[in-house]
C-alpha cells in the first residue's frame, strides 16, 4: 500500500484553500438556520464536509508518508509527529471548556457535563462513540477518529498486498455500516466515515501519480473545476440526506481533489489569493474553537436580548442548539452570526498562532535525520 518511490512532499495550495472554506461551512452549519447566512440550505448540510477532511487527509498523509513508512521511516516517529500535530490544540479547547464549566456552566447556567464527559472528550474515546456530542470536546471526535487513521496508517502503509487487502476490507466495513446504519460503540458512524474518506483519499494520491504525466488544459481544468464546485453546492443543497450520503460524497471529493491538484484552473489559481491562503491556514484552528462562539452566545444571547428589552426575539421554546435560543429579525440574526464568525476567525487565529504553529514545529523533533 503507497509503495511508490519517495520524494519530496508537495504543497497543494488550492486544496489547502478548499479546507478553508470547508471550515467556514462547518462553523454556519453549527450556528443553525440563522439568517440569511448560515440559513443557505448548503450550509445546513456542512456537517458533510468533514468528509472532505477525511478525504484530503488521506491524500496528503498518503503523498507525504506513505513511501517514506514503506521504507523504513520510524512509525513510531510518525505517529509522535501527527499527534504532537493535533492533541496541543485539543487539550486547549479541554482546558477551555473546562474552565467555562466550572465558571460559568455550573455556577451561572446550573448546567452539568459530568467526569465520564470529560475523560471521553479528553482522551479522544469520541472517535469510538455512536454520535458526536460531547460539551468539553464538541469536534475532537474527529481528531480522535484522525488518530485511528494514521495508527492504521502506520500499520498498513509499505505491507503490500496484504495492507491494501486490510486497507479495503475496512474501507468497505466503513460504507457497509453507513450504508446500513449499524452503529455500536466502538464502530459508529463517525470512525465508518473515516476509514472509508481515508481510503478513498489515500487511492486519490494513487490516482495522482498515476496520471500525473496526462497534461490537461487550463480551459479544460477550468470547466472541470466549475463543475465539481457546482455538483457539491447542489449536493450540499439536496435536503433529506443523511449518513448513507457520505458514500456518494467522498467520491465526488476525491475527483475535486484530482483536479484542483492540478492547480492549473482558472478557479484553483484564483485559490492562491491571500485571503483563501489565511482561511486555509486557519483552518484545523477555525473546526476546533469557533463552538467557543456558537455556545457561549446561544446560552447568553436570550438574557442580553432580555435586558434590553427585546424578549420578542427569544426563541419560544429553549434550543440549545446552534444560535436557536434567539429568533431575532434575519437581518440582524445575519450581522450576529457574522460577528460572531469574526470572533471566531480572531481566536482561531490565535490559536494557531500560539497553539498550533509551537505545536508543528516542536513536533520536529520527533523526526528521523535525513539521509
Amino acid at each position: 500500500m503507497v509503495e511508490a518511490p519517495a520524494a519530496a512532499p508537495q504543497r497543494f495550495i488550492a486544496l489547502d484553500s478548499l479546507r478553508g472554506i470547508a471550515a467556514l461551512f462547518i462553523v454556519f452549519y453549527h450556528m443553525g438556520d440563522f439568517g440569511w447566512v448560515s440559513g443557505w440550505p448548503p450550509f445546513r448540510s456542512g456537517w458533510m464536509l468533514v468528509d472532505f477532511f477525511f478525504v484530503l487527509s488521506g491524500f496528503v498523509i498518503a503523498m507525504s508518508y506513505g513511501a517514506r513508512l514503506a521504507q523504513g521511516y520510524p512509525r513510531g516517529a510518525f505517529l509522535l509527529i501527527r499527534l504532537g500535530r493535533v492533541f496541543p490544540l485539543h487539550l486547549a479547547v479541554v482546558a477551555g471548556f473546562t474552565l467555562l464549566e466550572f465558571t460559568v456552566f455550573r455556577p451561572v447556567l446550573g448546567e452539568y457535563h459530568g467526569l465520564w464527559e470529560w475523560v471521553r472528550g479528553t482522551f479522544l474515546l469520541d472517535a469510538f462513540a455512536t454520535g458526536a456530542s460531547n460539551f468539553y470536546a464538541p469536534v475532537s471526535w474527529a481528531v480522535g477518529v484522525e488518530m485511528v487513521l494514521y495508527a492504521l496508517a502506520a500499520l498498513l502503509f509499505g505491507r503490500g498486498a496484504l495492507g491494501t487487502a486490510a486497507a479495503v476490507l475496512l474501507a468497505a466495513a466503513g460504507a457497509w455500516g453507513m450504508a446500513t446504519h449499524f452503529k455500536v460503540f466502538g464502530f459508529g458512524f463517525l470512525l465508518q466515515r473515516g476509514l472509508f474518506d481515508f481510503a478513498i483519499g489515500v487511492l486519490t494520491w494513487r490516482l495522482h501519480q498515476r496520471f500525473s504525466g496526462f497534461q490537461l488544459g487550463a480551459t479544460l481544468l477550468t470547466l472541470a473545476e466549475l463543475a465539481l464546485v457546482g455538483a457539491v453546492v447542489w449536493l450540499l443543497y439536496l435536503p433529506g440526506k443523511d449518513g448513507s450520503w457520505v458514500i456518494l460524497a467522498a467520491p465526488l471529493y476525491a475527483v475535486l481533489v484530482l483536479v484542483f491538484a492540478r492547480e492549473k484552473g482558472l478557479v484553483a489559481r484564483a485559490l492562491h489569493a491571500r485571503p483563501f491562503l489565511w482561511l486555509g491556514q486557519l483552518s484545523f484552528a477555525l473546526f476546533m474553537v469557533h463552538l467557543f462562539w456558537v455556545i457561549l452566545p446561544n446560552r447568553f444571547g436570550p438574557r442580553i436580548f432580555e435586558a434590553l428589552g427585546h424578549s420578542d426575539w427569544i426563541a419560544p421554546v429553549n434550543q440549545k442548539y446552534g444560535l436557536l435560543s434567539m429568533a431575532p429579525p434575519p437581518a440582524v440574526a445575519t450581522a450576529i452570526s457574522l460577528a460572531l464568525l469574526a470572533g471566531a476567525l480572531a481566536t482561531a487565529w490565535l490559536a494557531w498562532r500560539y497553539i498550533e504553529e509551537p505545536a508543528r514545529h516542536w513536533t520536529k523533533r520527533f523526526a528521523p535525520p535525513r539521509k
